[in-house]
């Protein structure tokens, strides 16, 4: 995944367009429009109803998907500290040279760190468009990457895991 994305799209259009209701927590405190989301920062998500960052029983009863606002940044629940791990590739280190075709192995199935979450604790990301840069650059030259066909919000793959301090 990127490293850095925009999400400006409103809650209810966001509701419309993935058919998902807003918890109530993230009903009564939705994240602002944010042109530049970096990890650390909250951010919408559609995880599994009942399955909420703080418990819940989520609005959809348990059962459907529901919006969440969560914090950008993979840290395991068995970490010690806080850190905001991005752009876990799913093929691991088996794809060095960045092969767009590649059909291997998904290495990030066997990784410790993300095991459990891969398997258990999937969310979609909610995007507007994201922020790349060019390969030797990188962020010092970013620029905008949206959906073919301007379609927006679109959603980027995602997981998750519950860390407390």
């Amino acid at each position: 995944m990127c490293g850095r994305y925009v999400t400006v799209t409103s809650v209810s259009a966001i509701e419309k367009r993935f058919n998902v209701q807003a918890s109530p927590a993230f009903s009564a405190r939705p994240p602002a429009p944010n042109v530049n989301v970096s990890h650390g920062e909250q951010a919408p998500v559609i995880i599994a109803g009942g399955a909420g960052a703080a418990g819940g029983a989520g609005a959809a009863g348990g059962g459907g998907a529901v919006l969440e606002s969560m914090q950008f940044g993979f840290t395991p629940g068995w970490a010690k500290k806080q850190f905001y791990m991005v752009n876990a590739r799913s093929e691991g280190d088996h794809n060095k040279t960045n092969d767009p075709r590649y059909t291997g192995a998904m290495g990030i199935l066997q990784k410790p760190m993300f095991r459990q979450s891969i398997r258990s604790r999937r969310c979609l990301v909610i995007a507007d468009a994201f922020i790349e840069g060019p390969q030797h650059e990188k962020l010092s030259k970013p620029y905008a990457v949206y959906a073919r066909g301007g379609a927006r919000p679109f959603a980027l793959a995602g997981i998750w895991d519950r860390w407390v301090d």
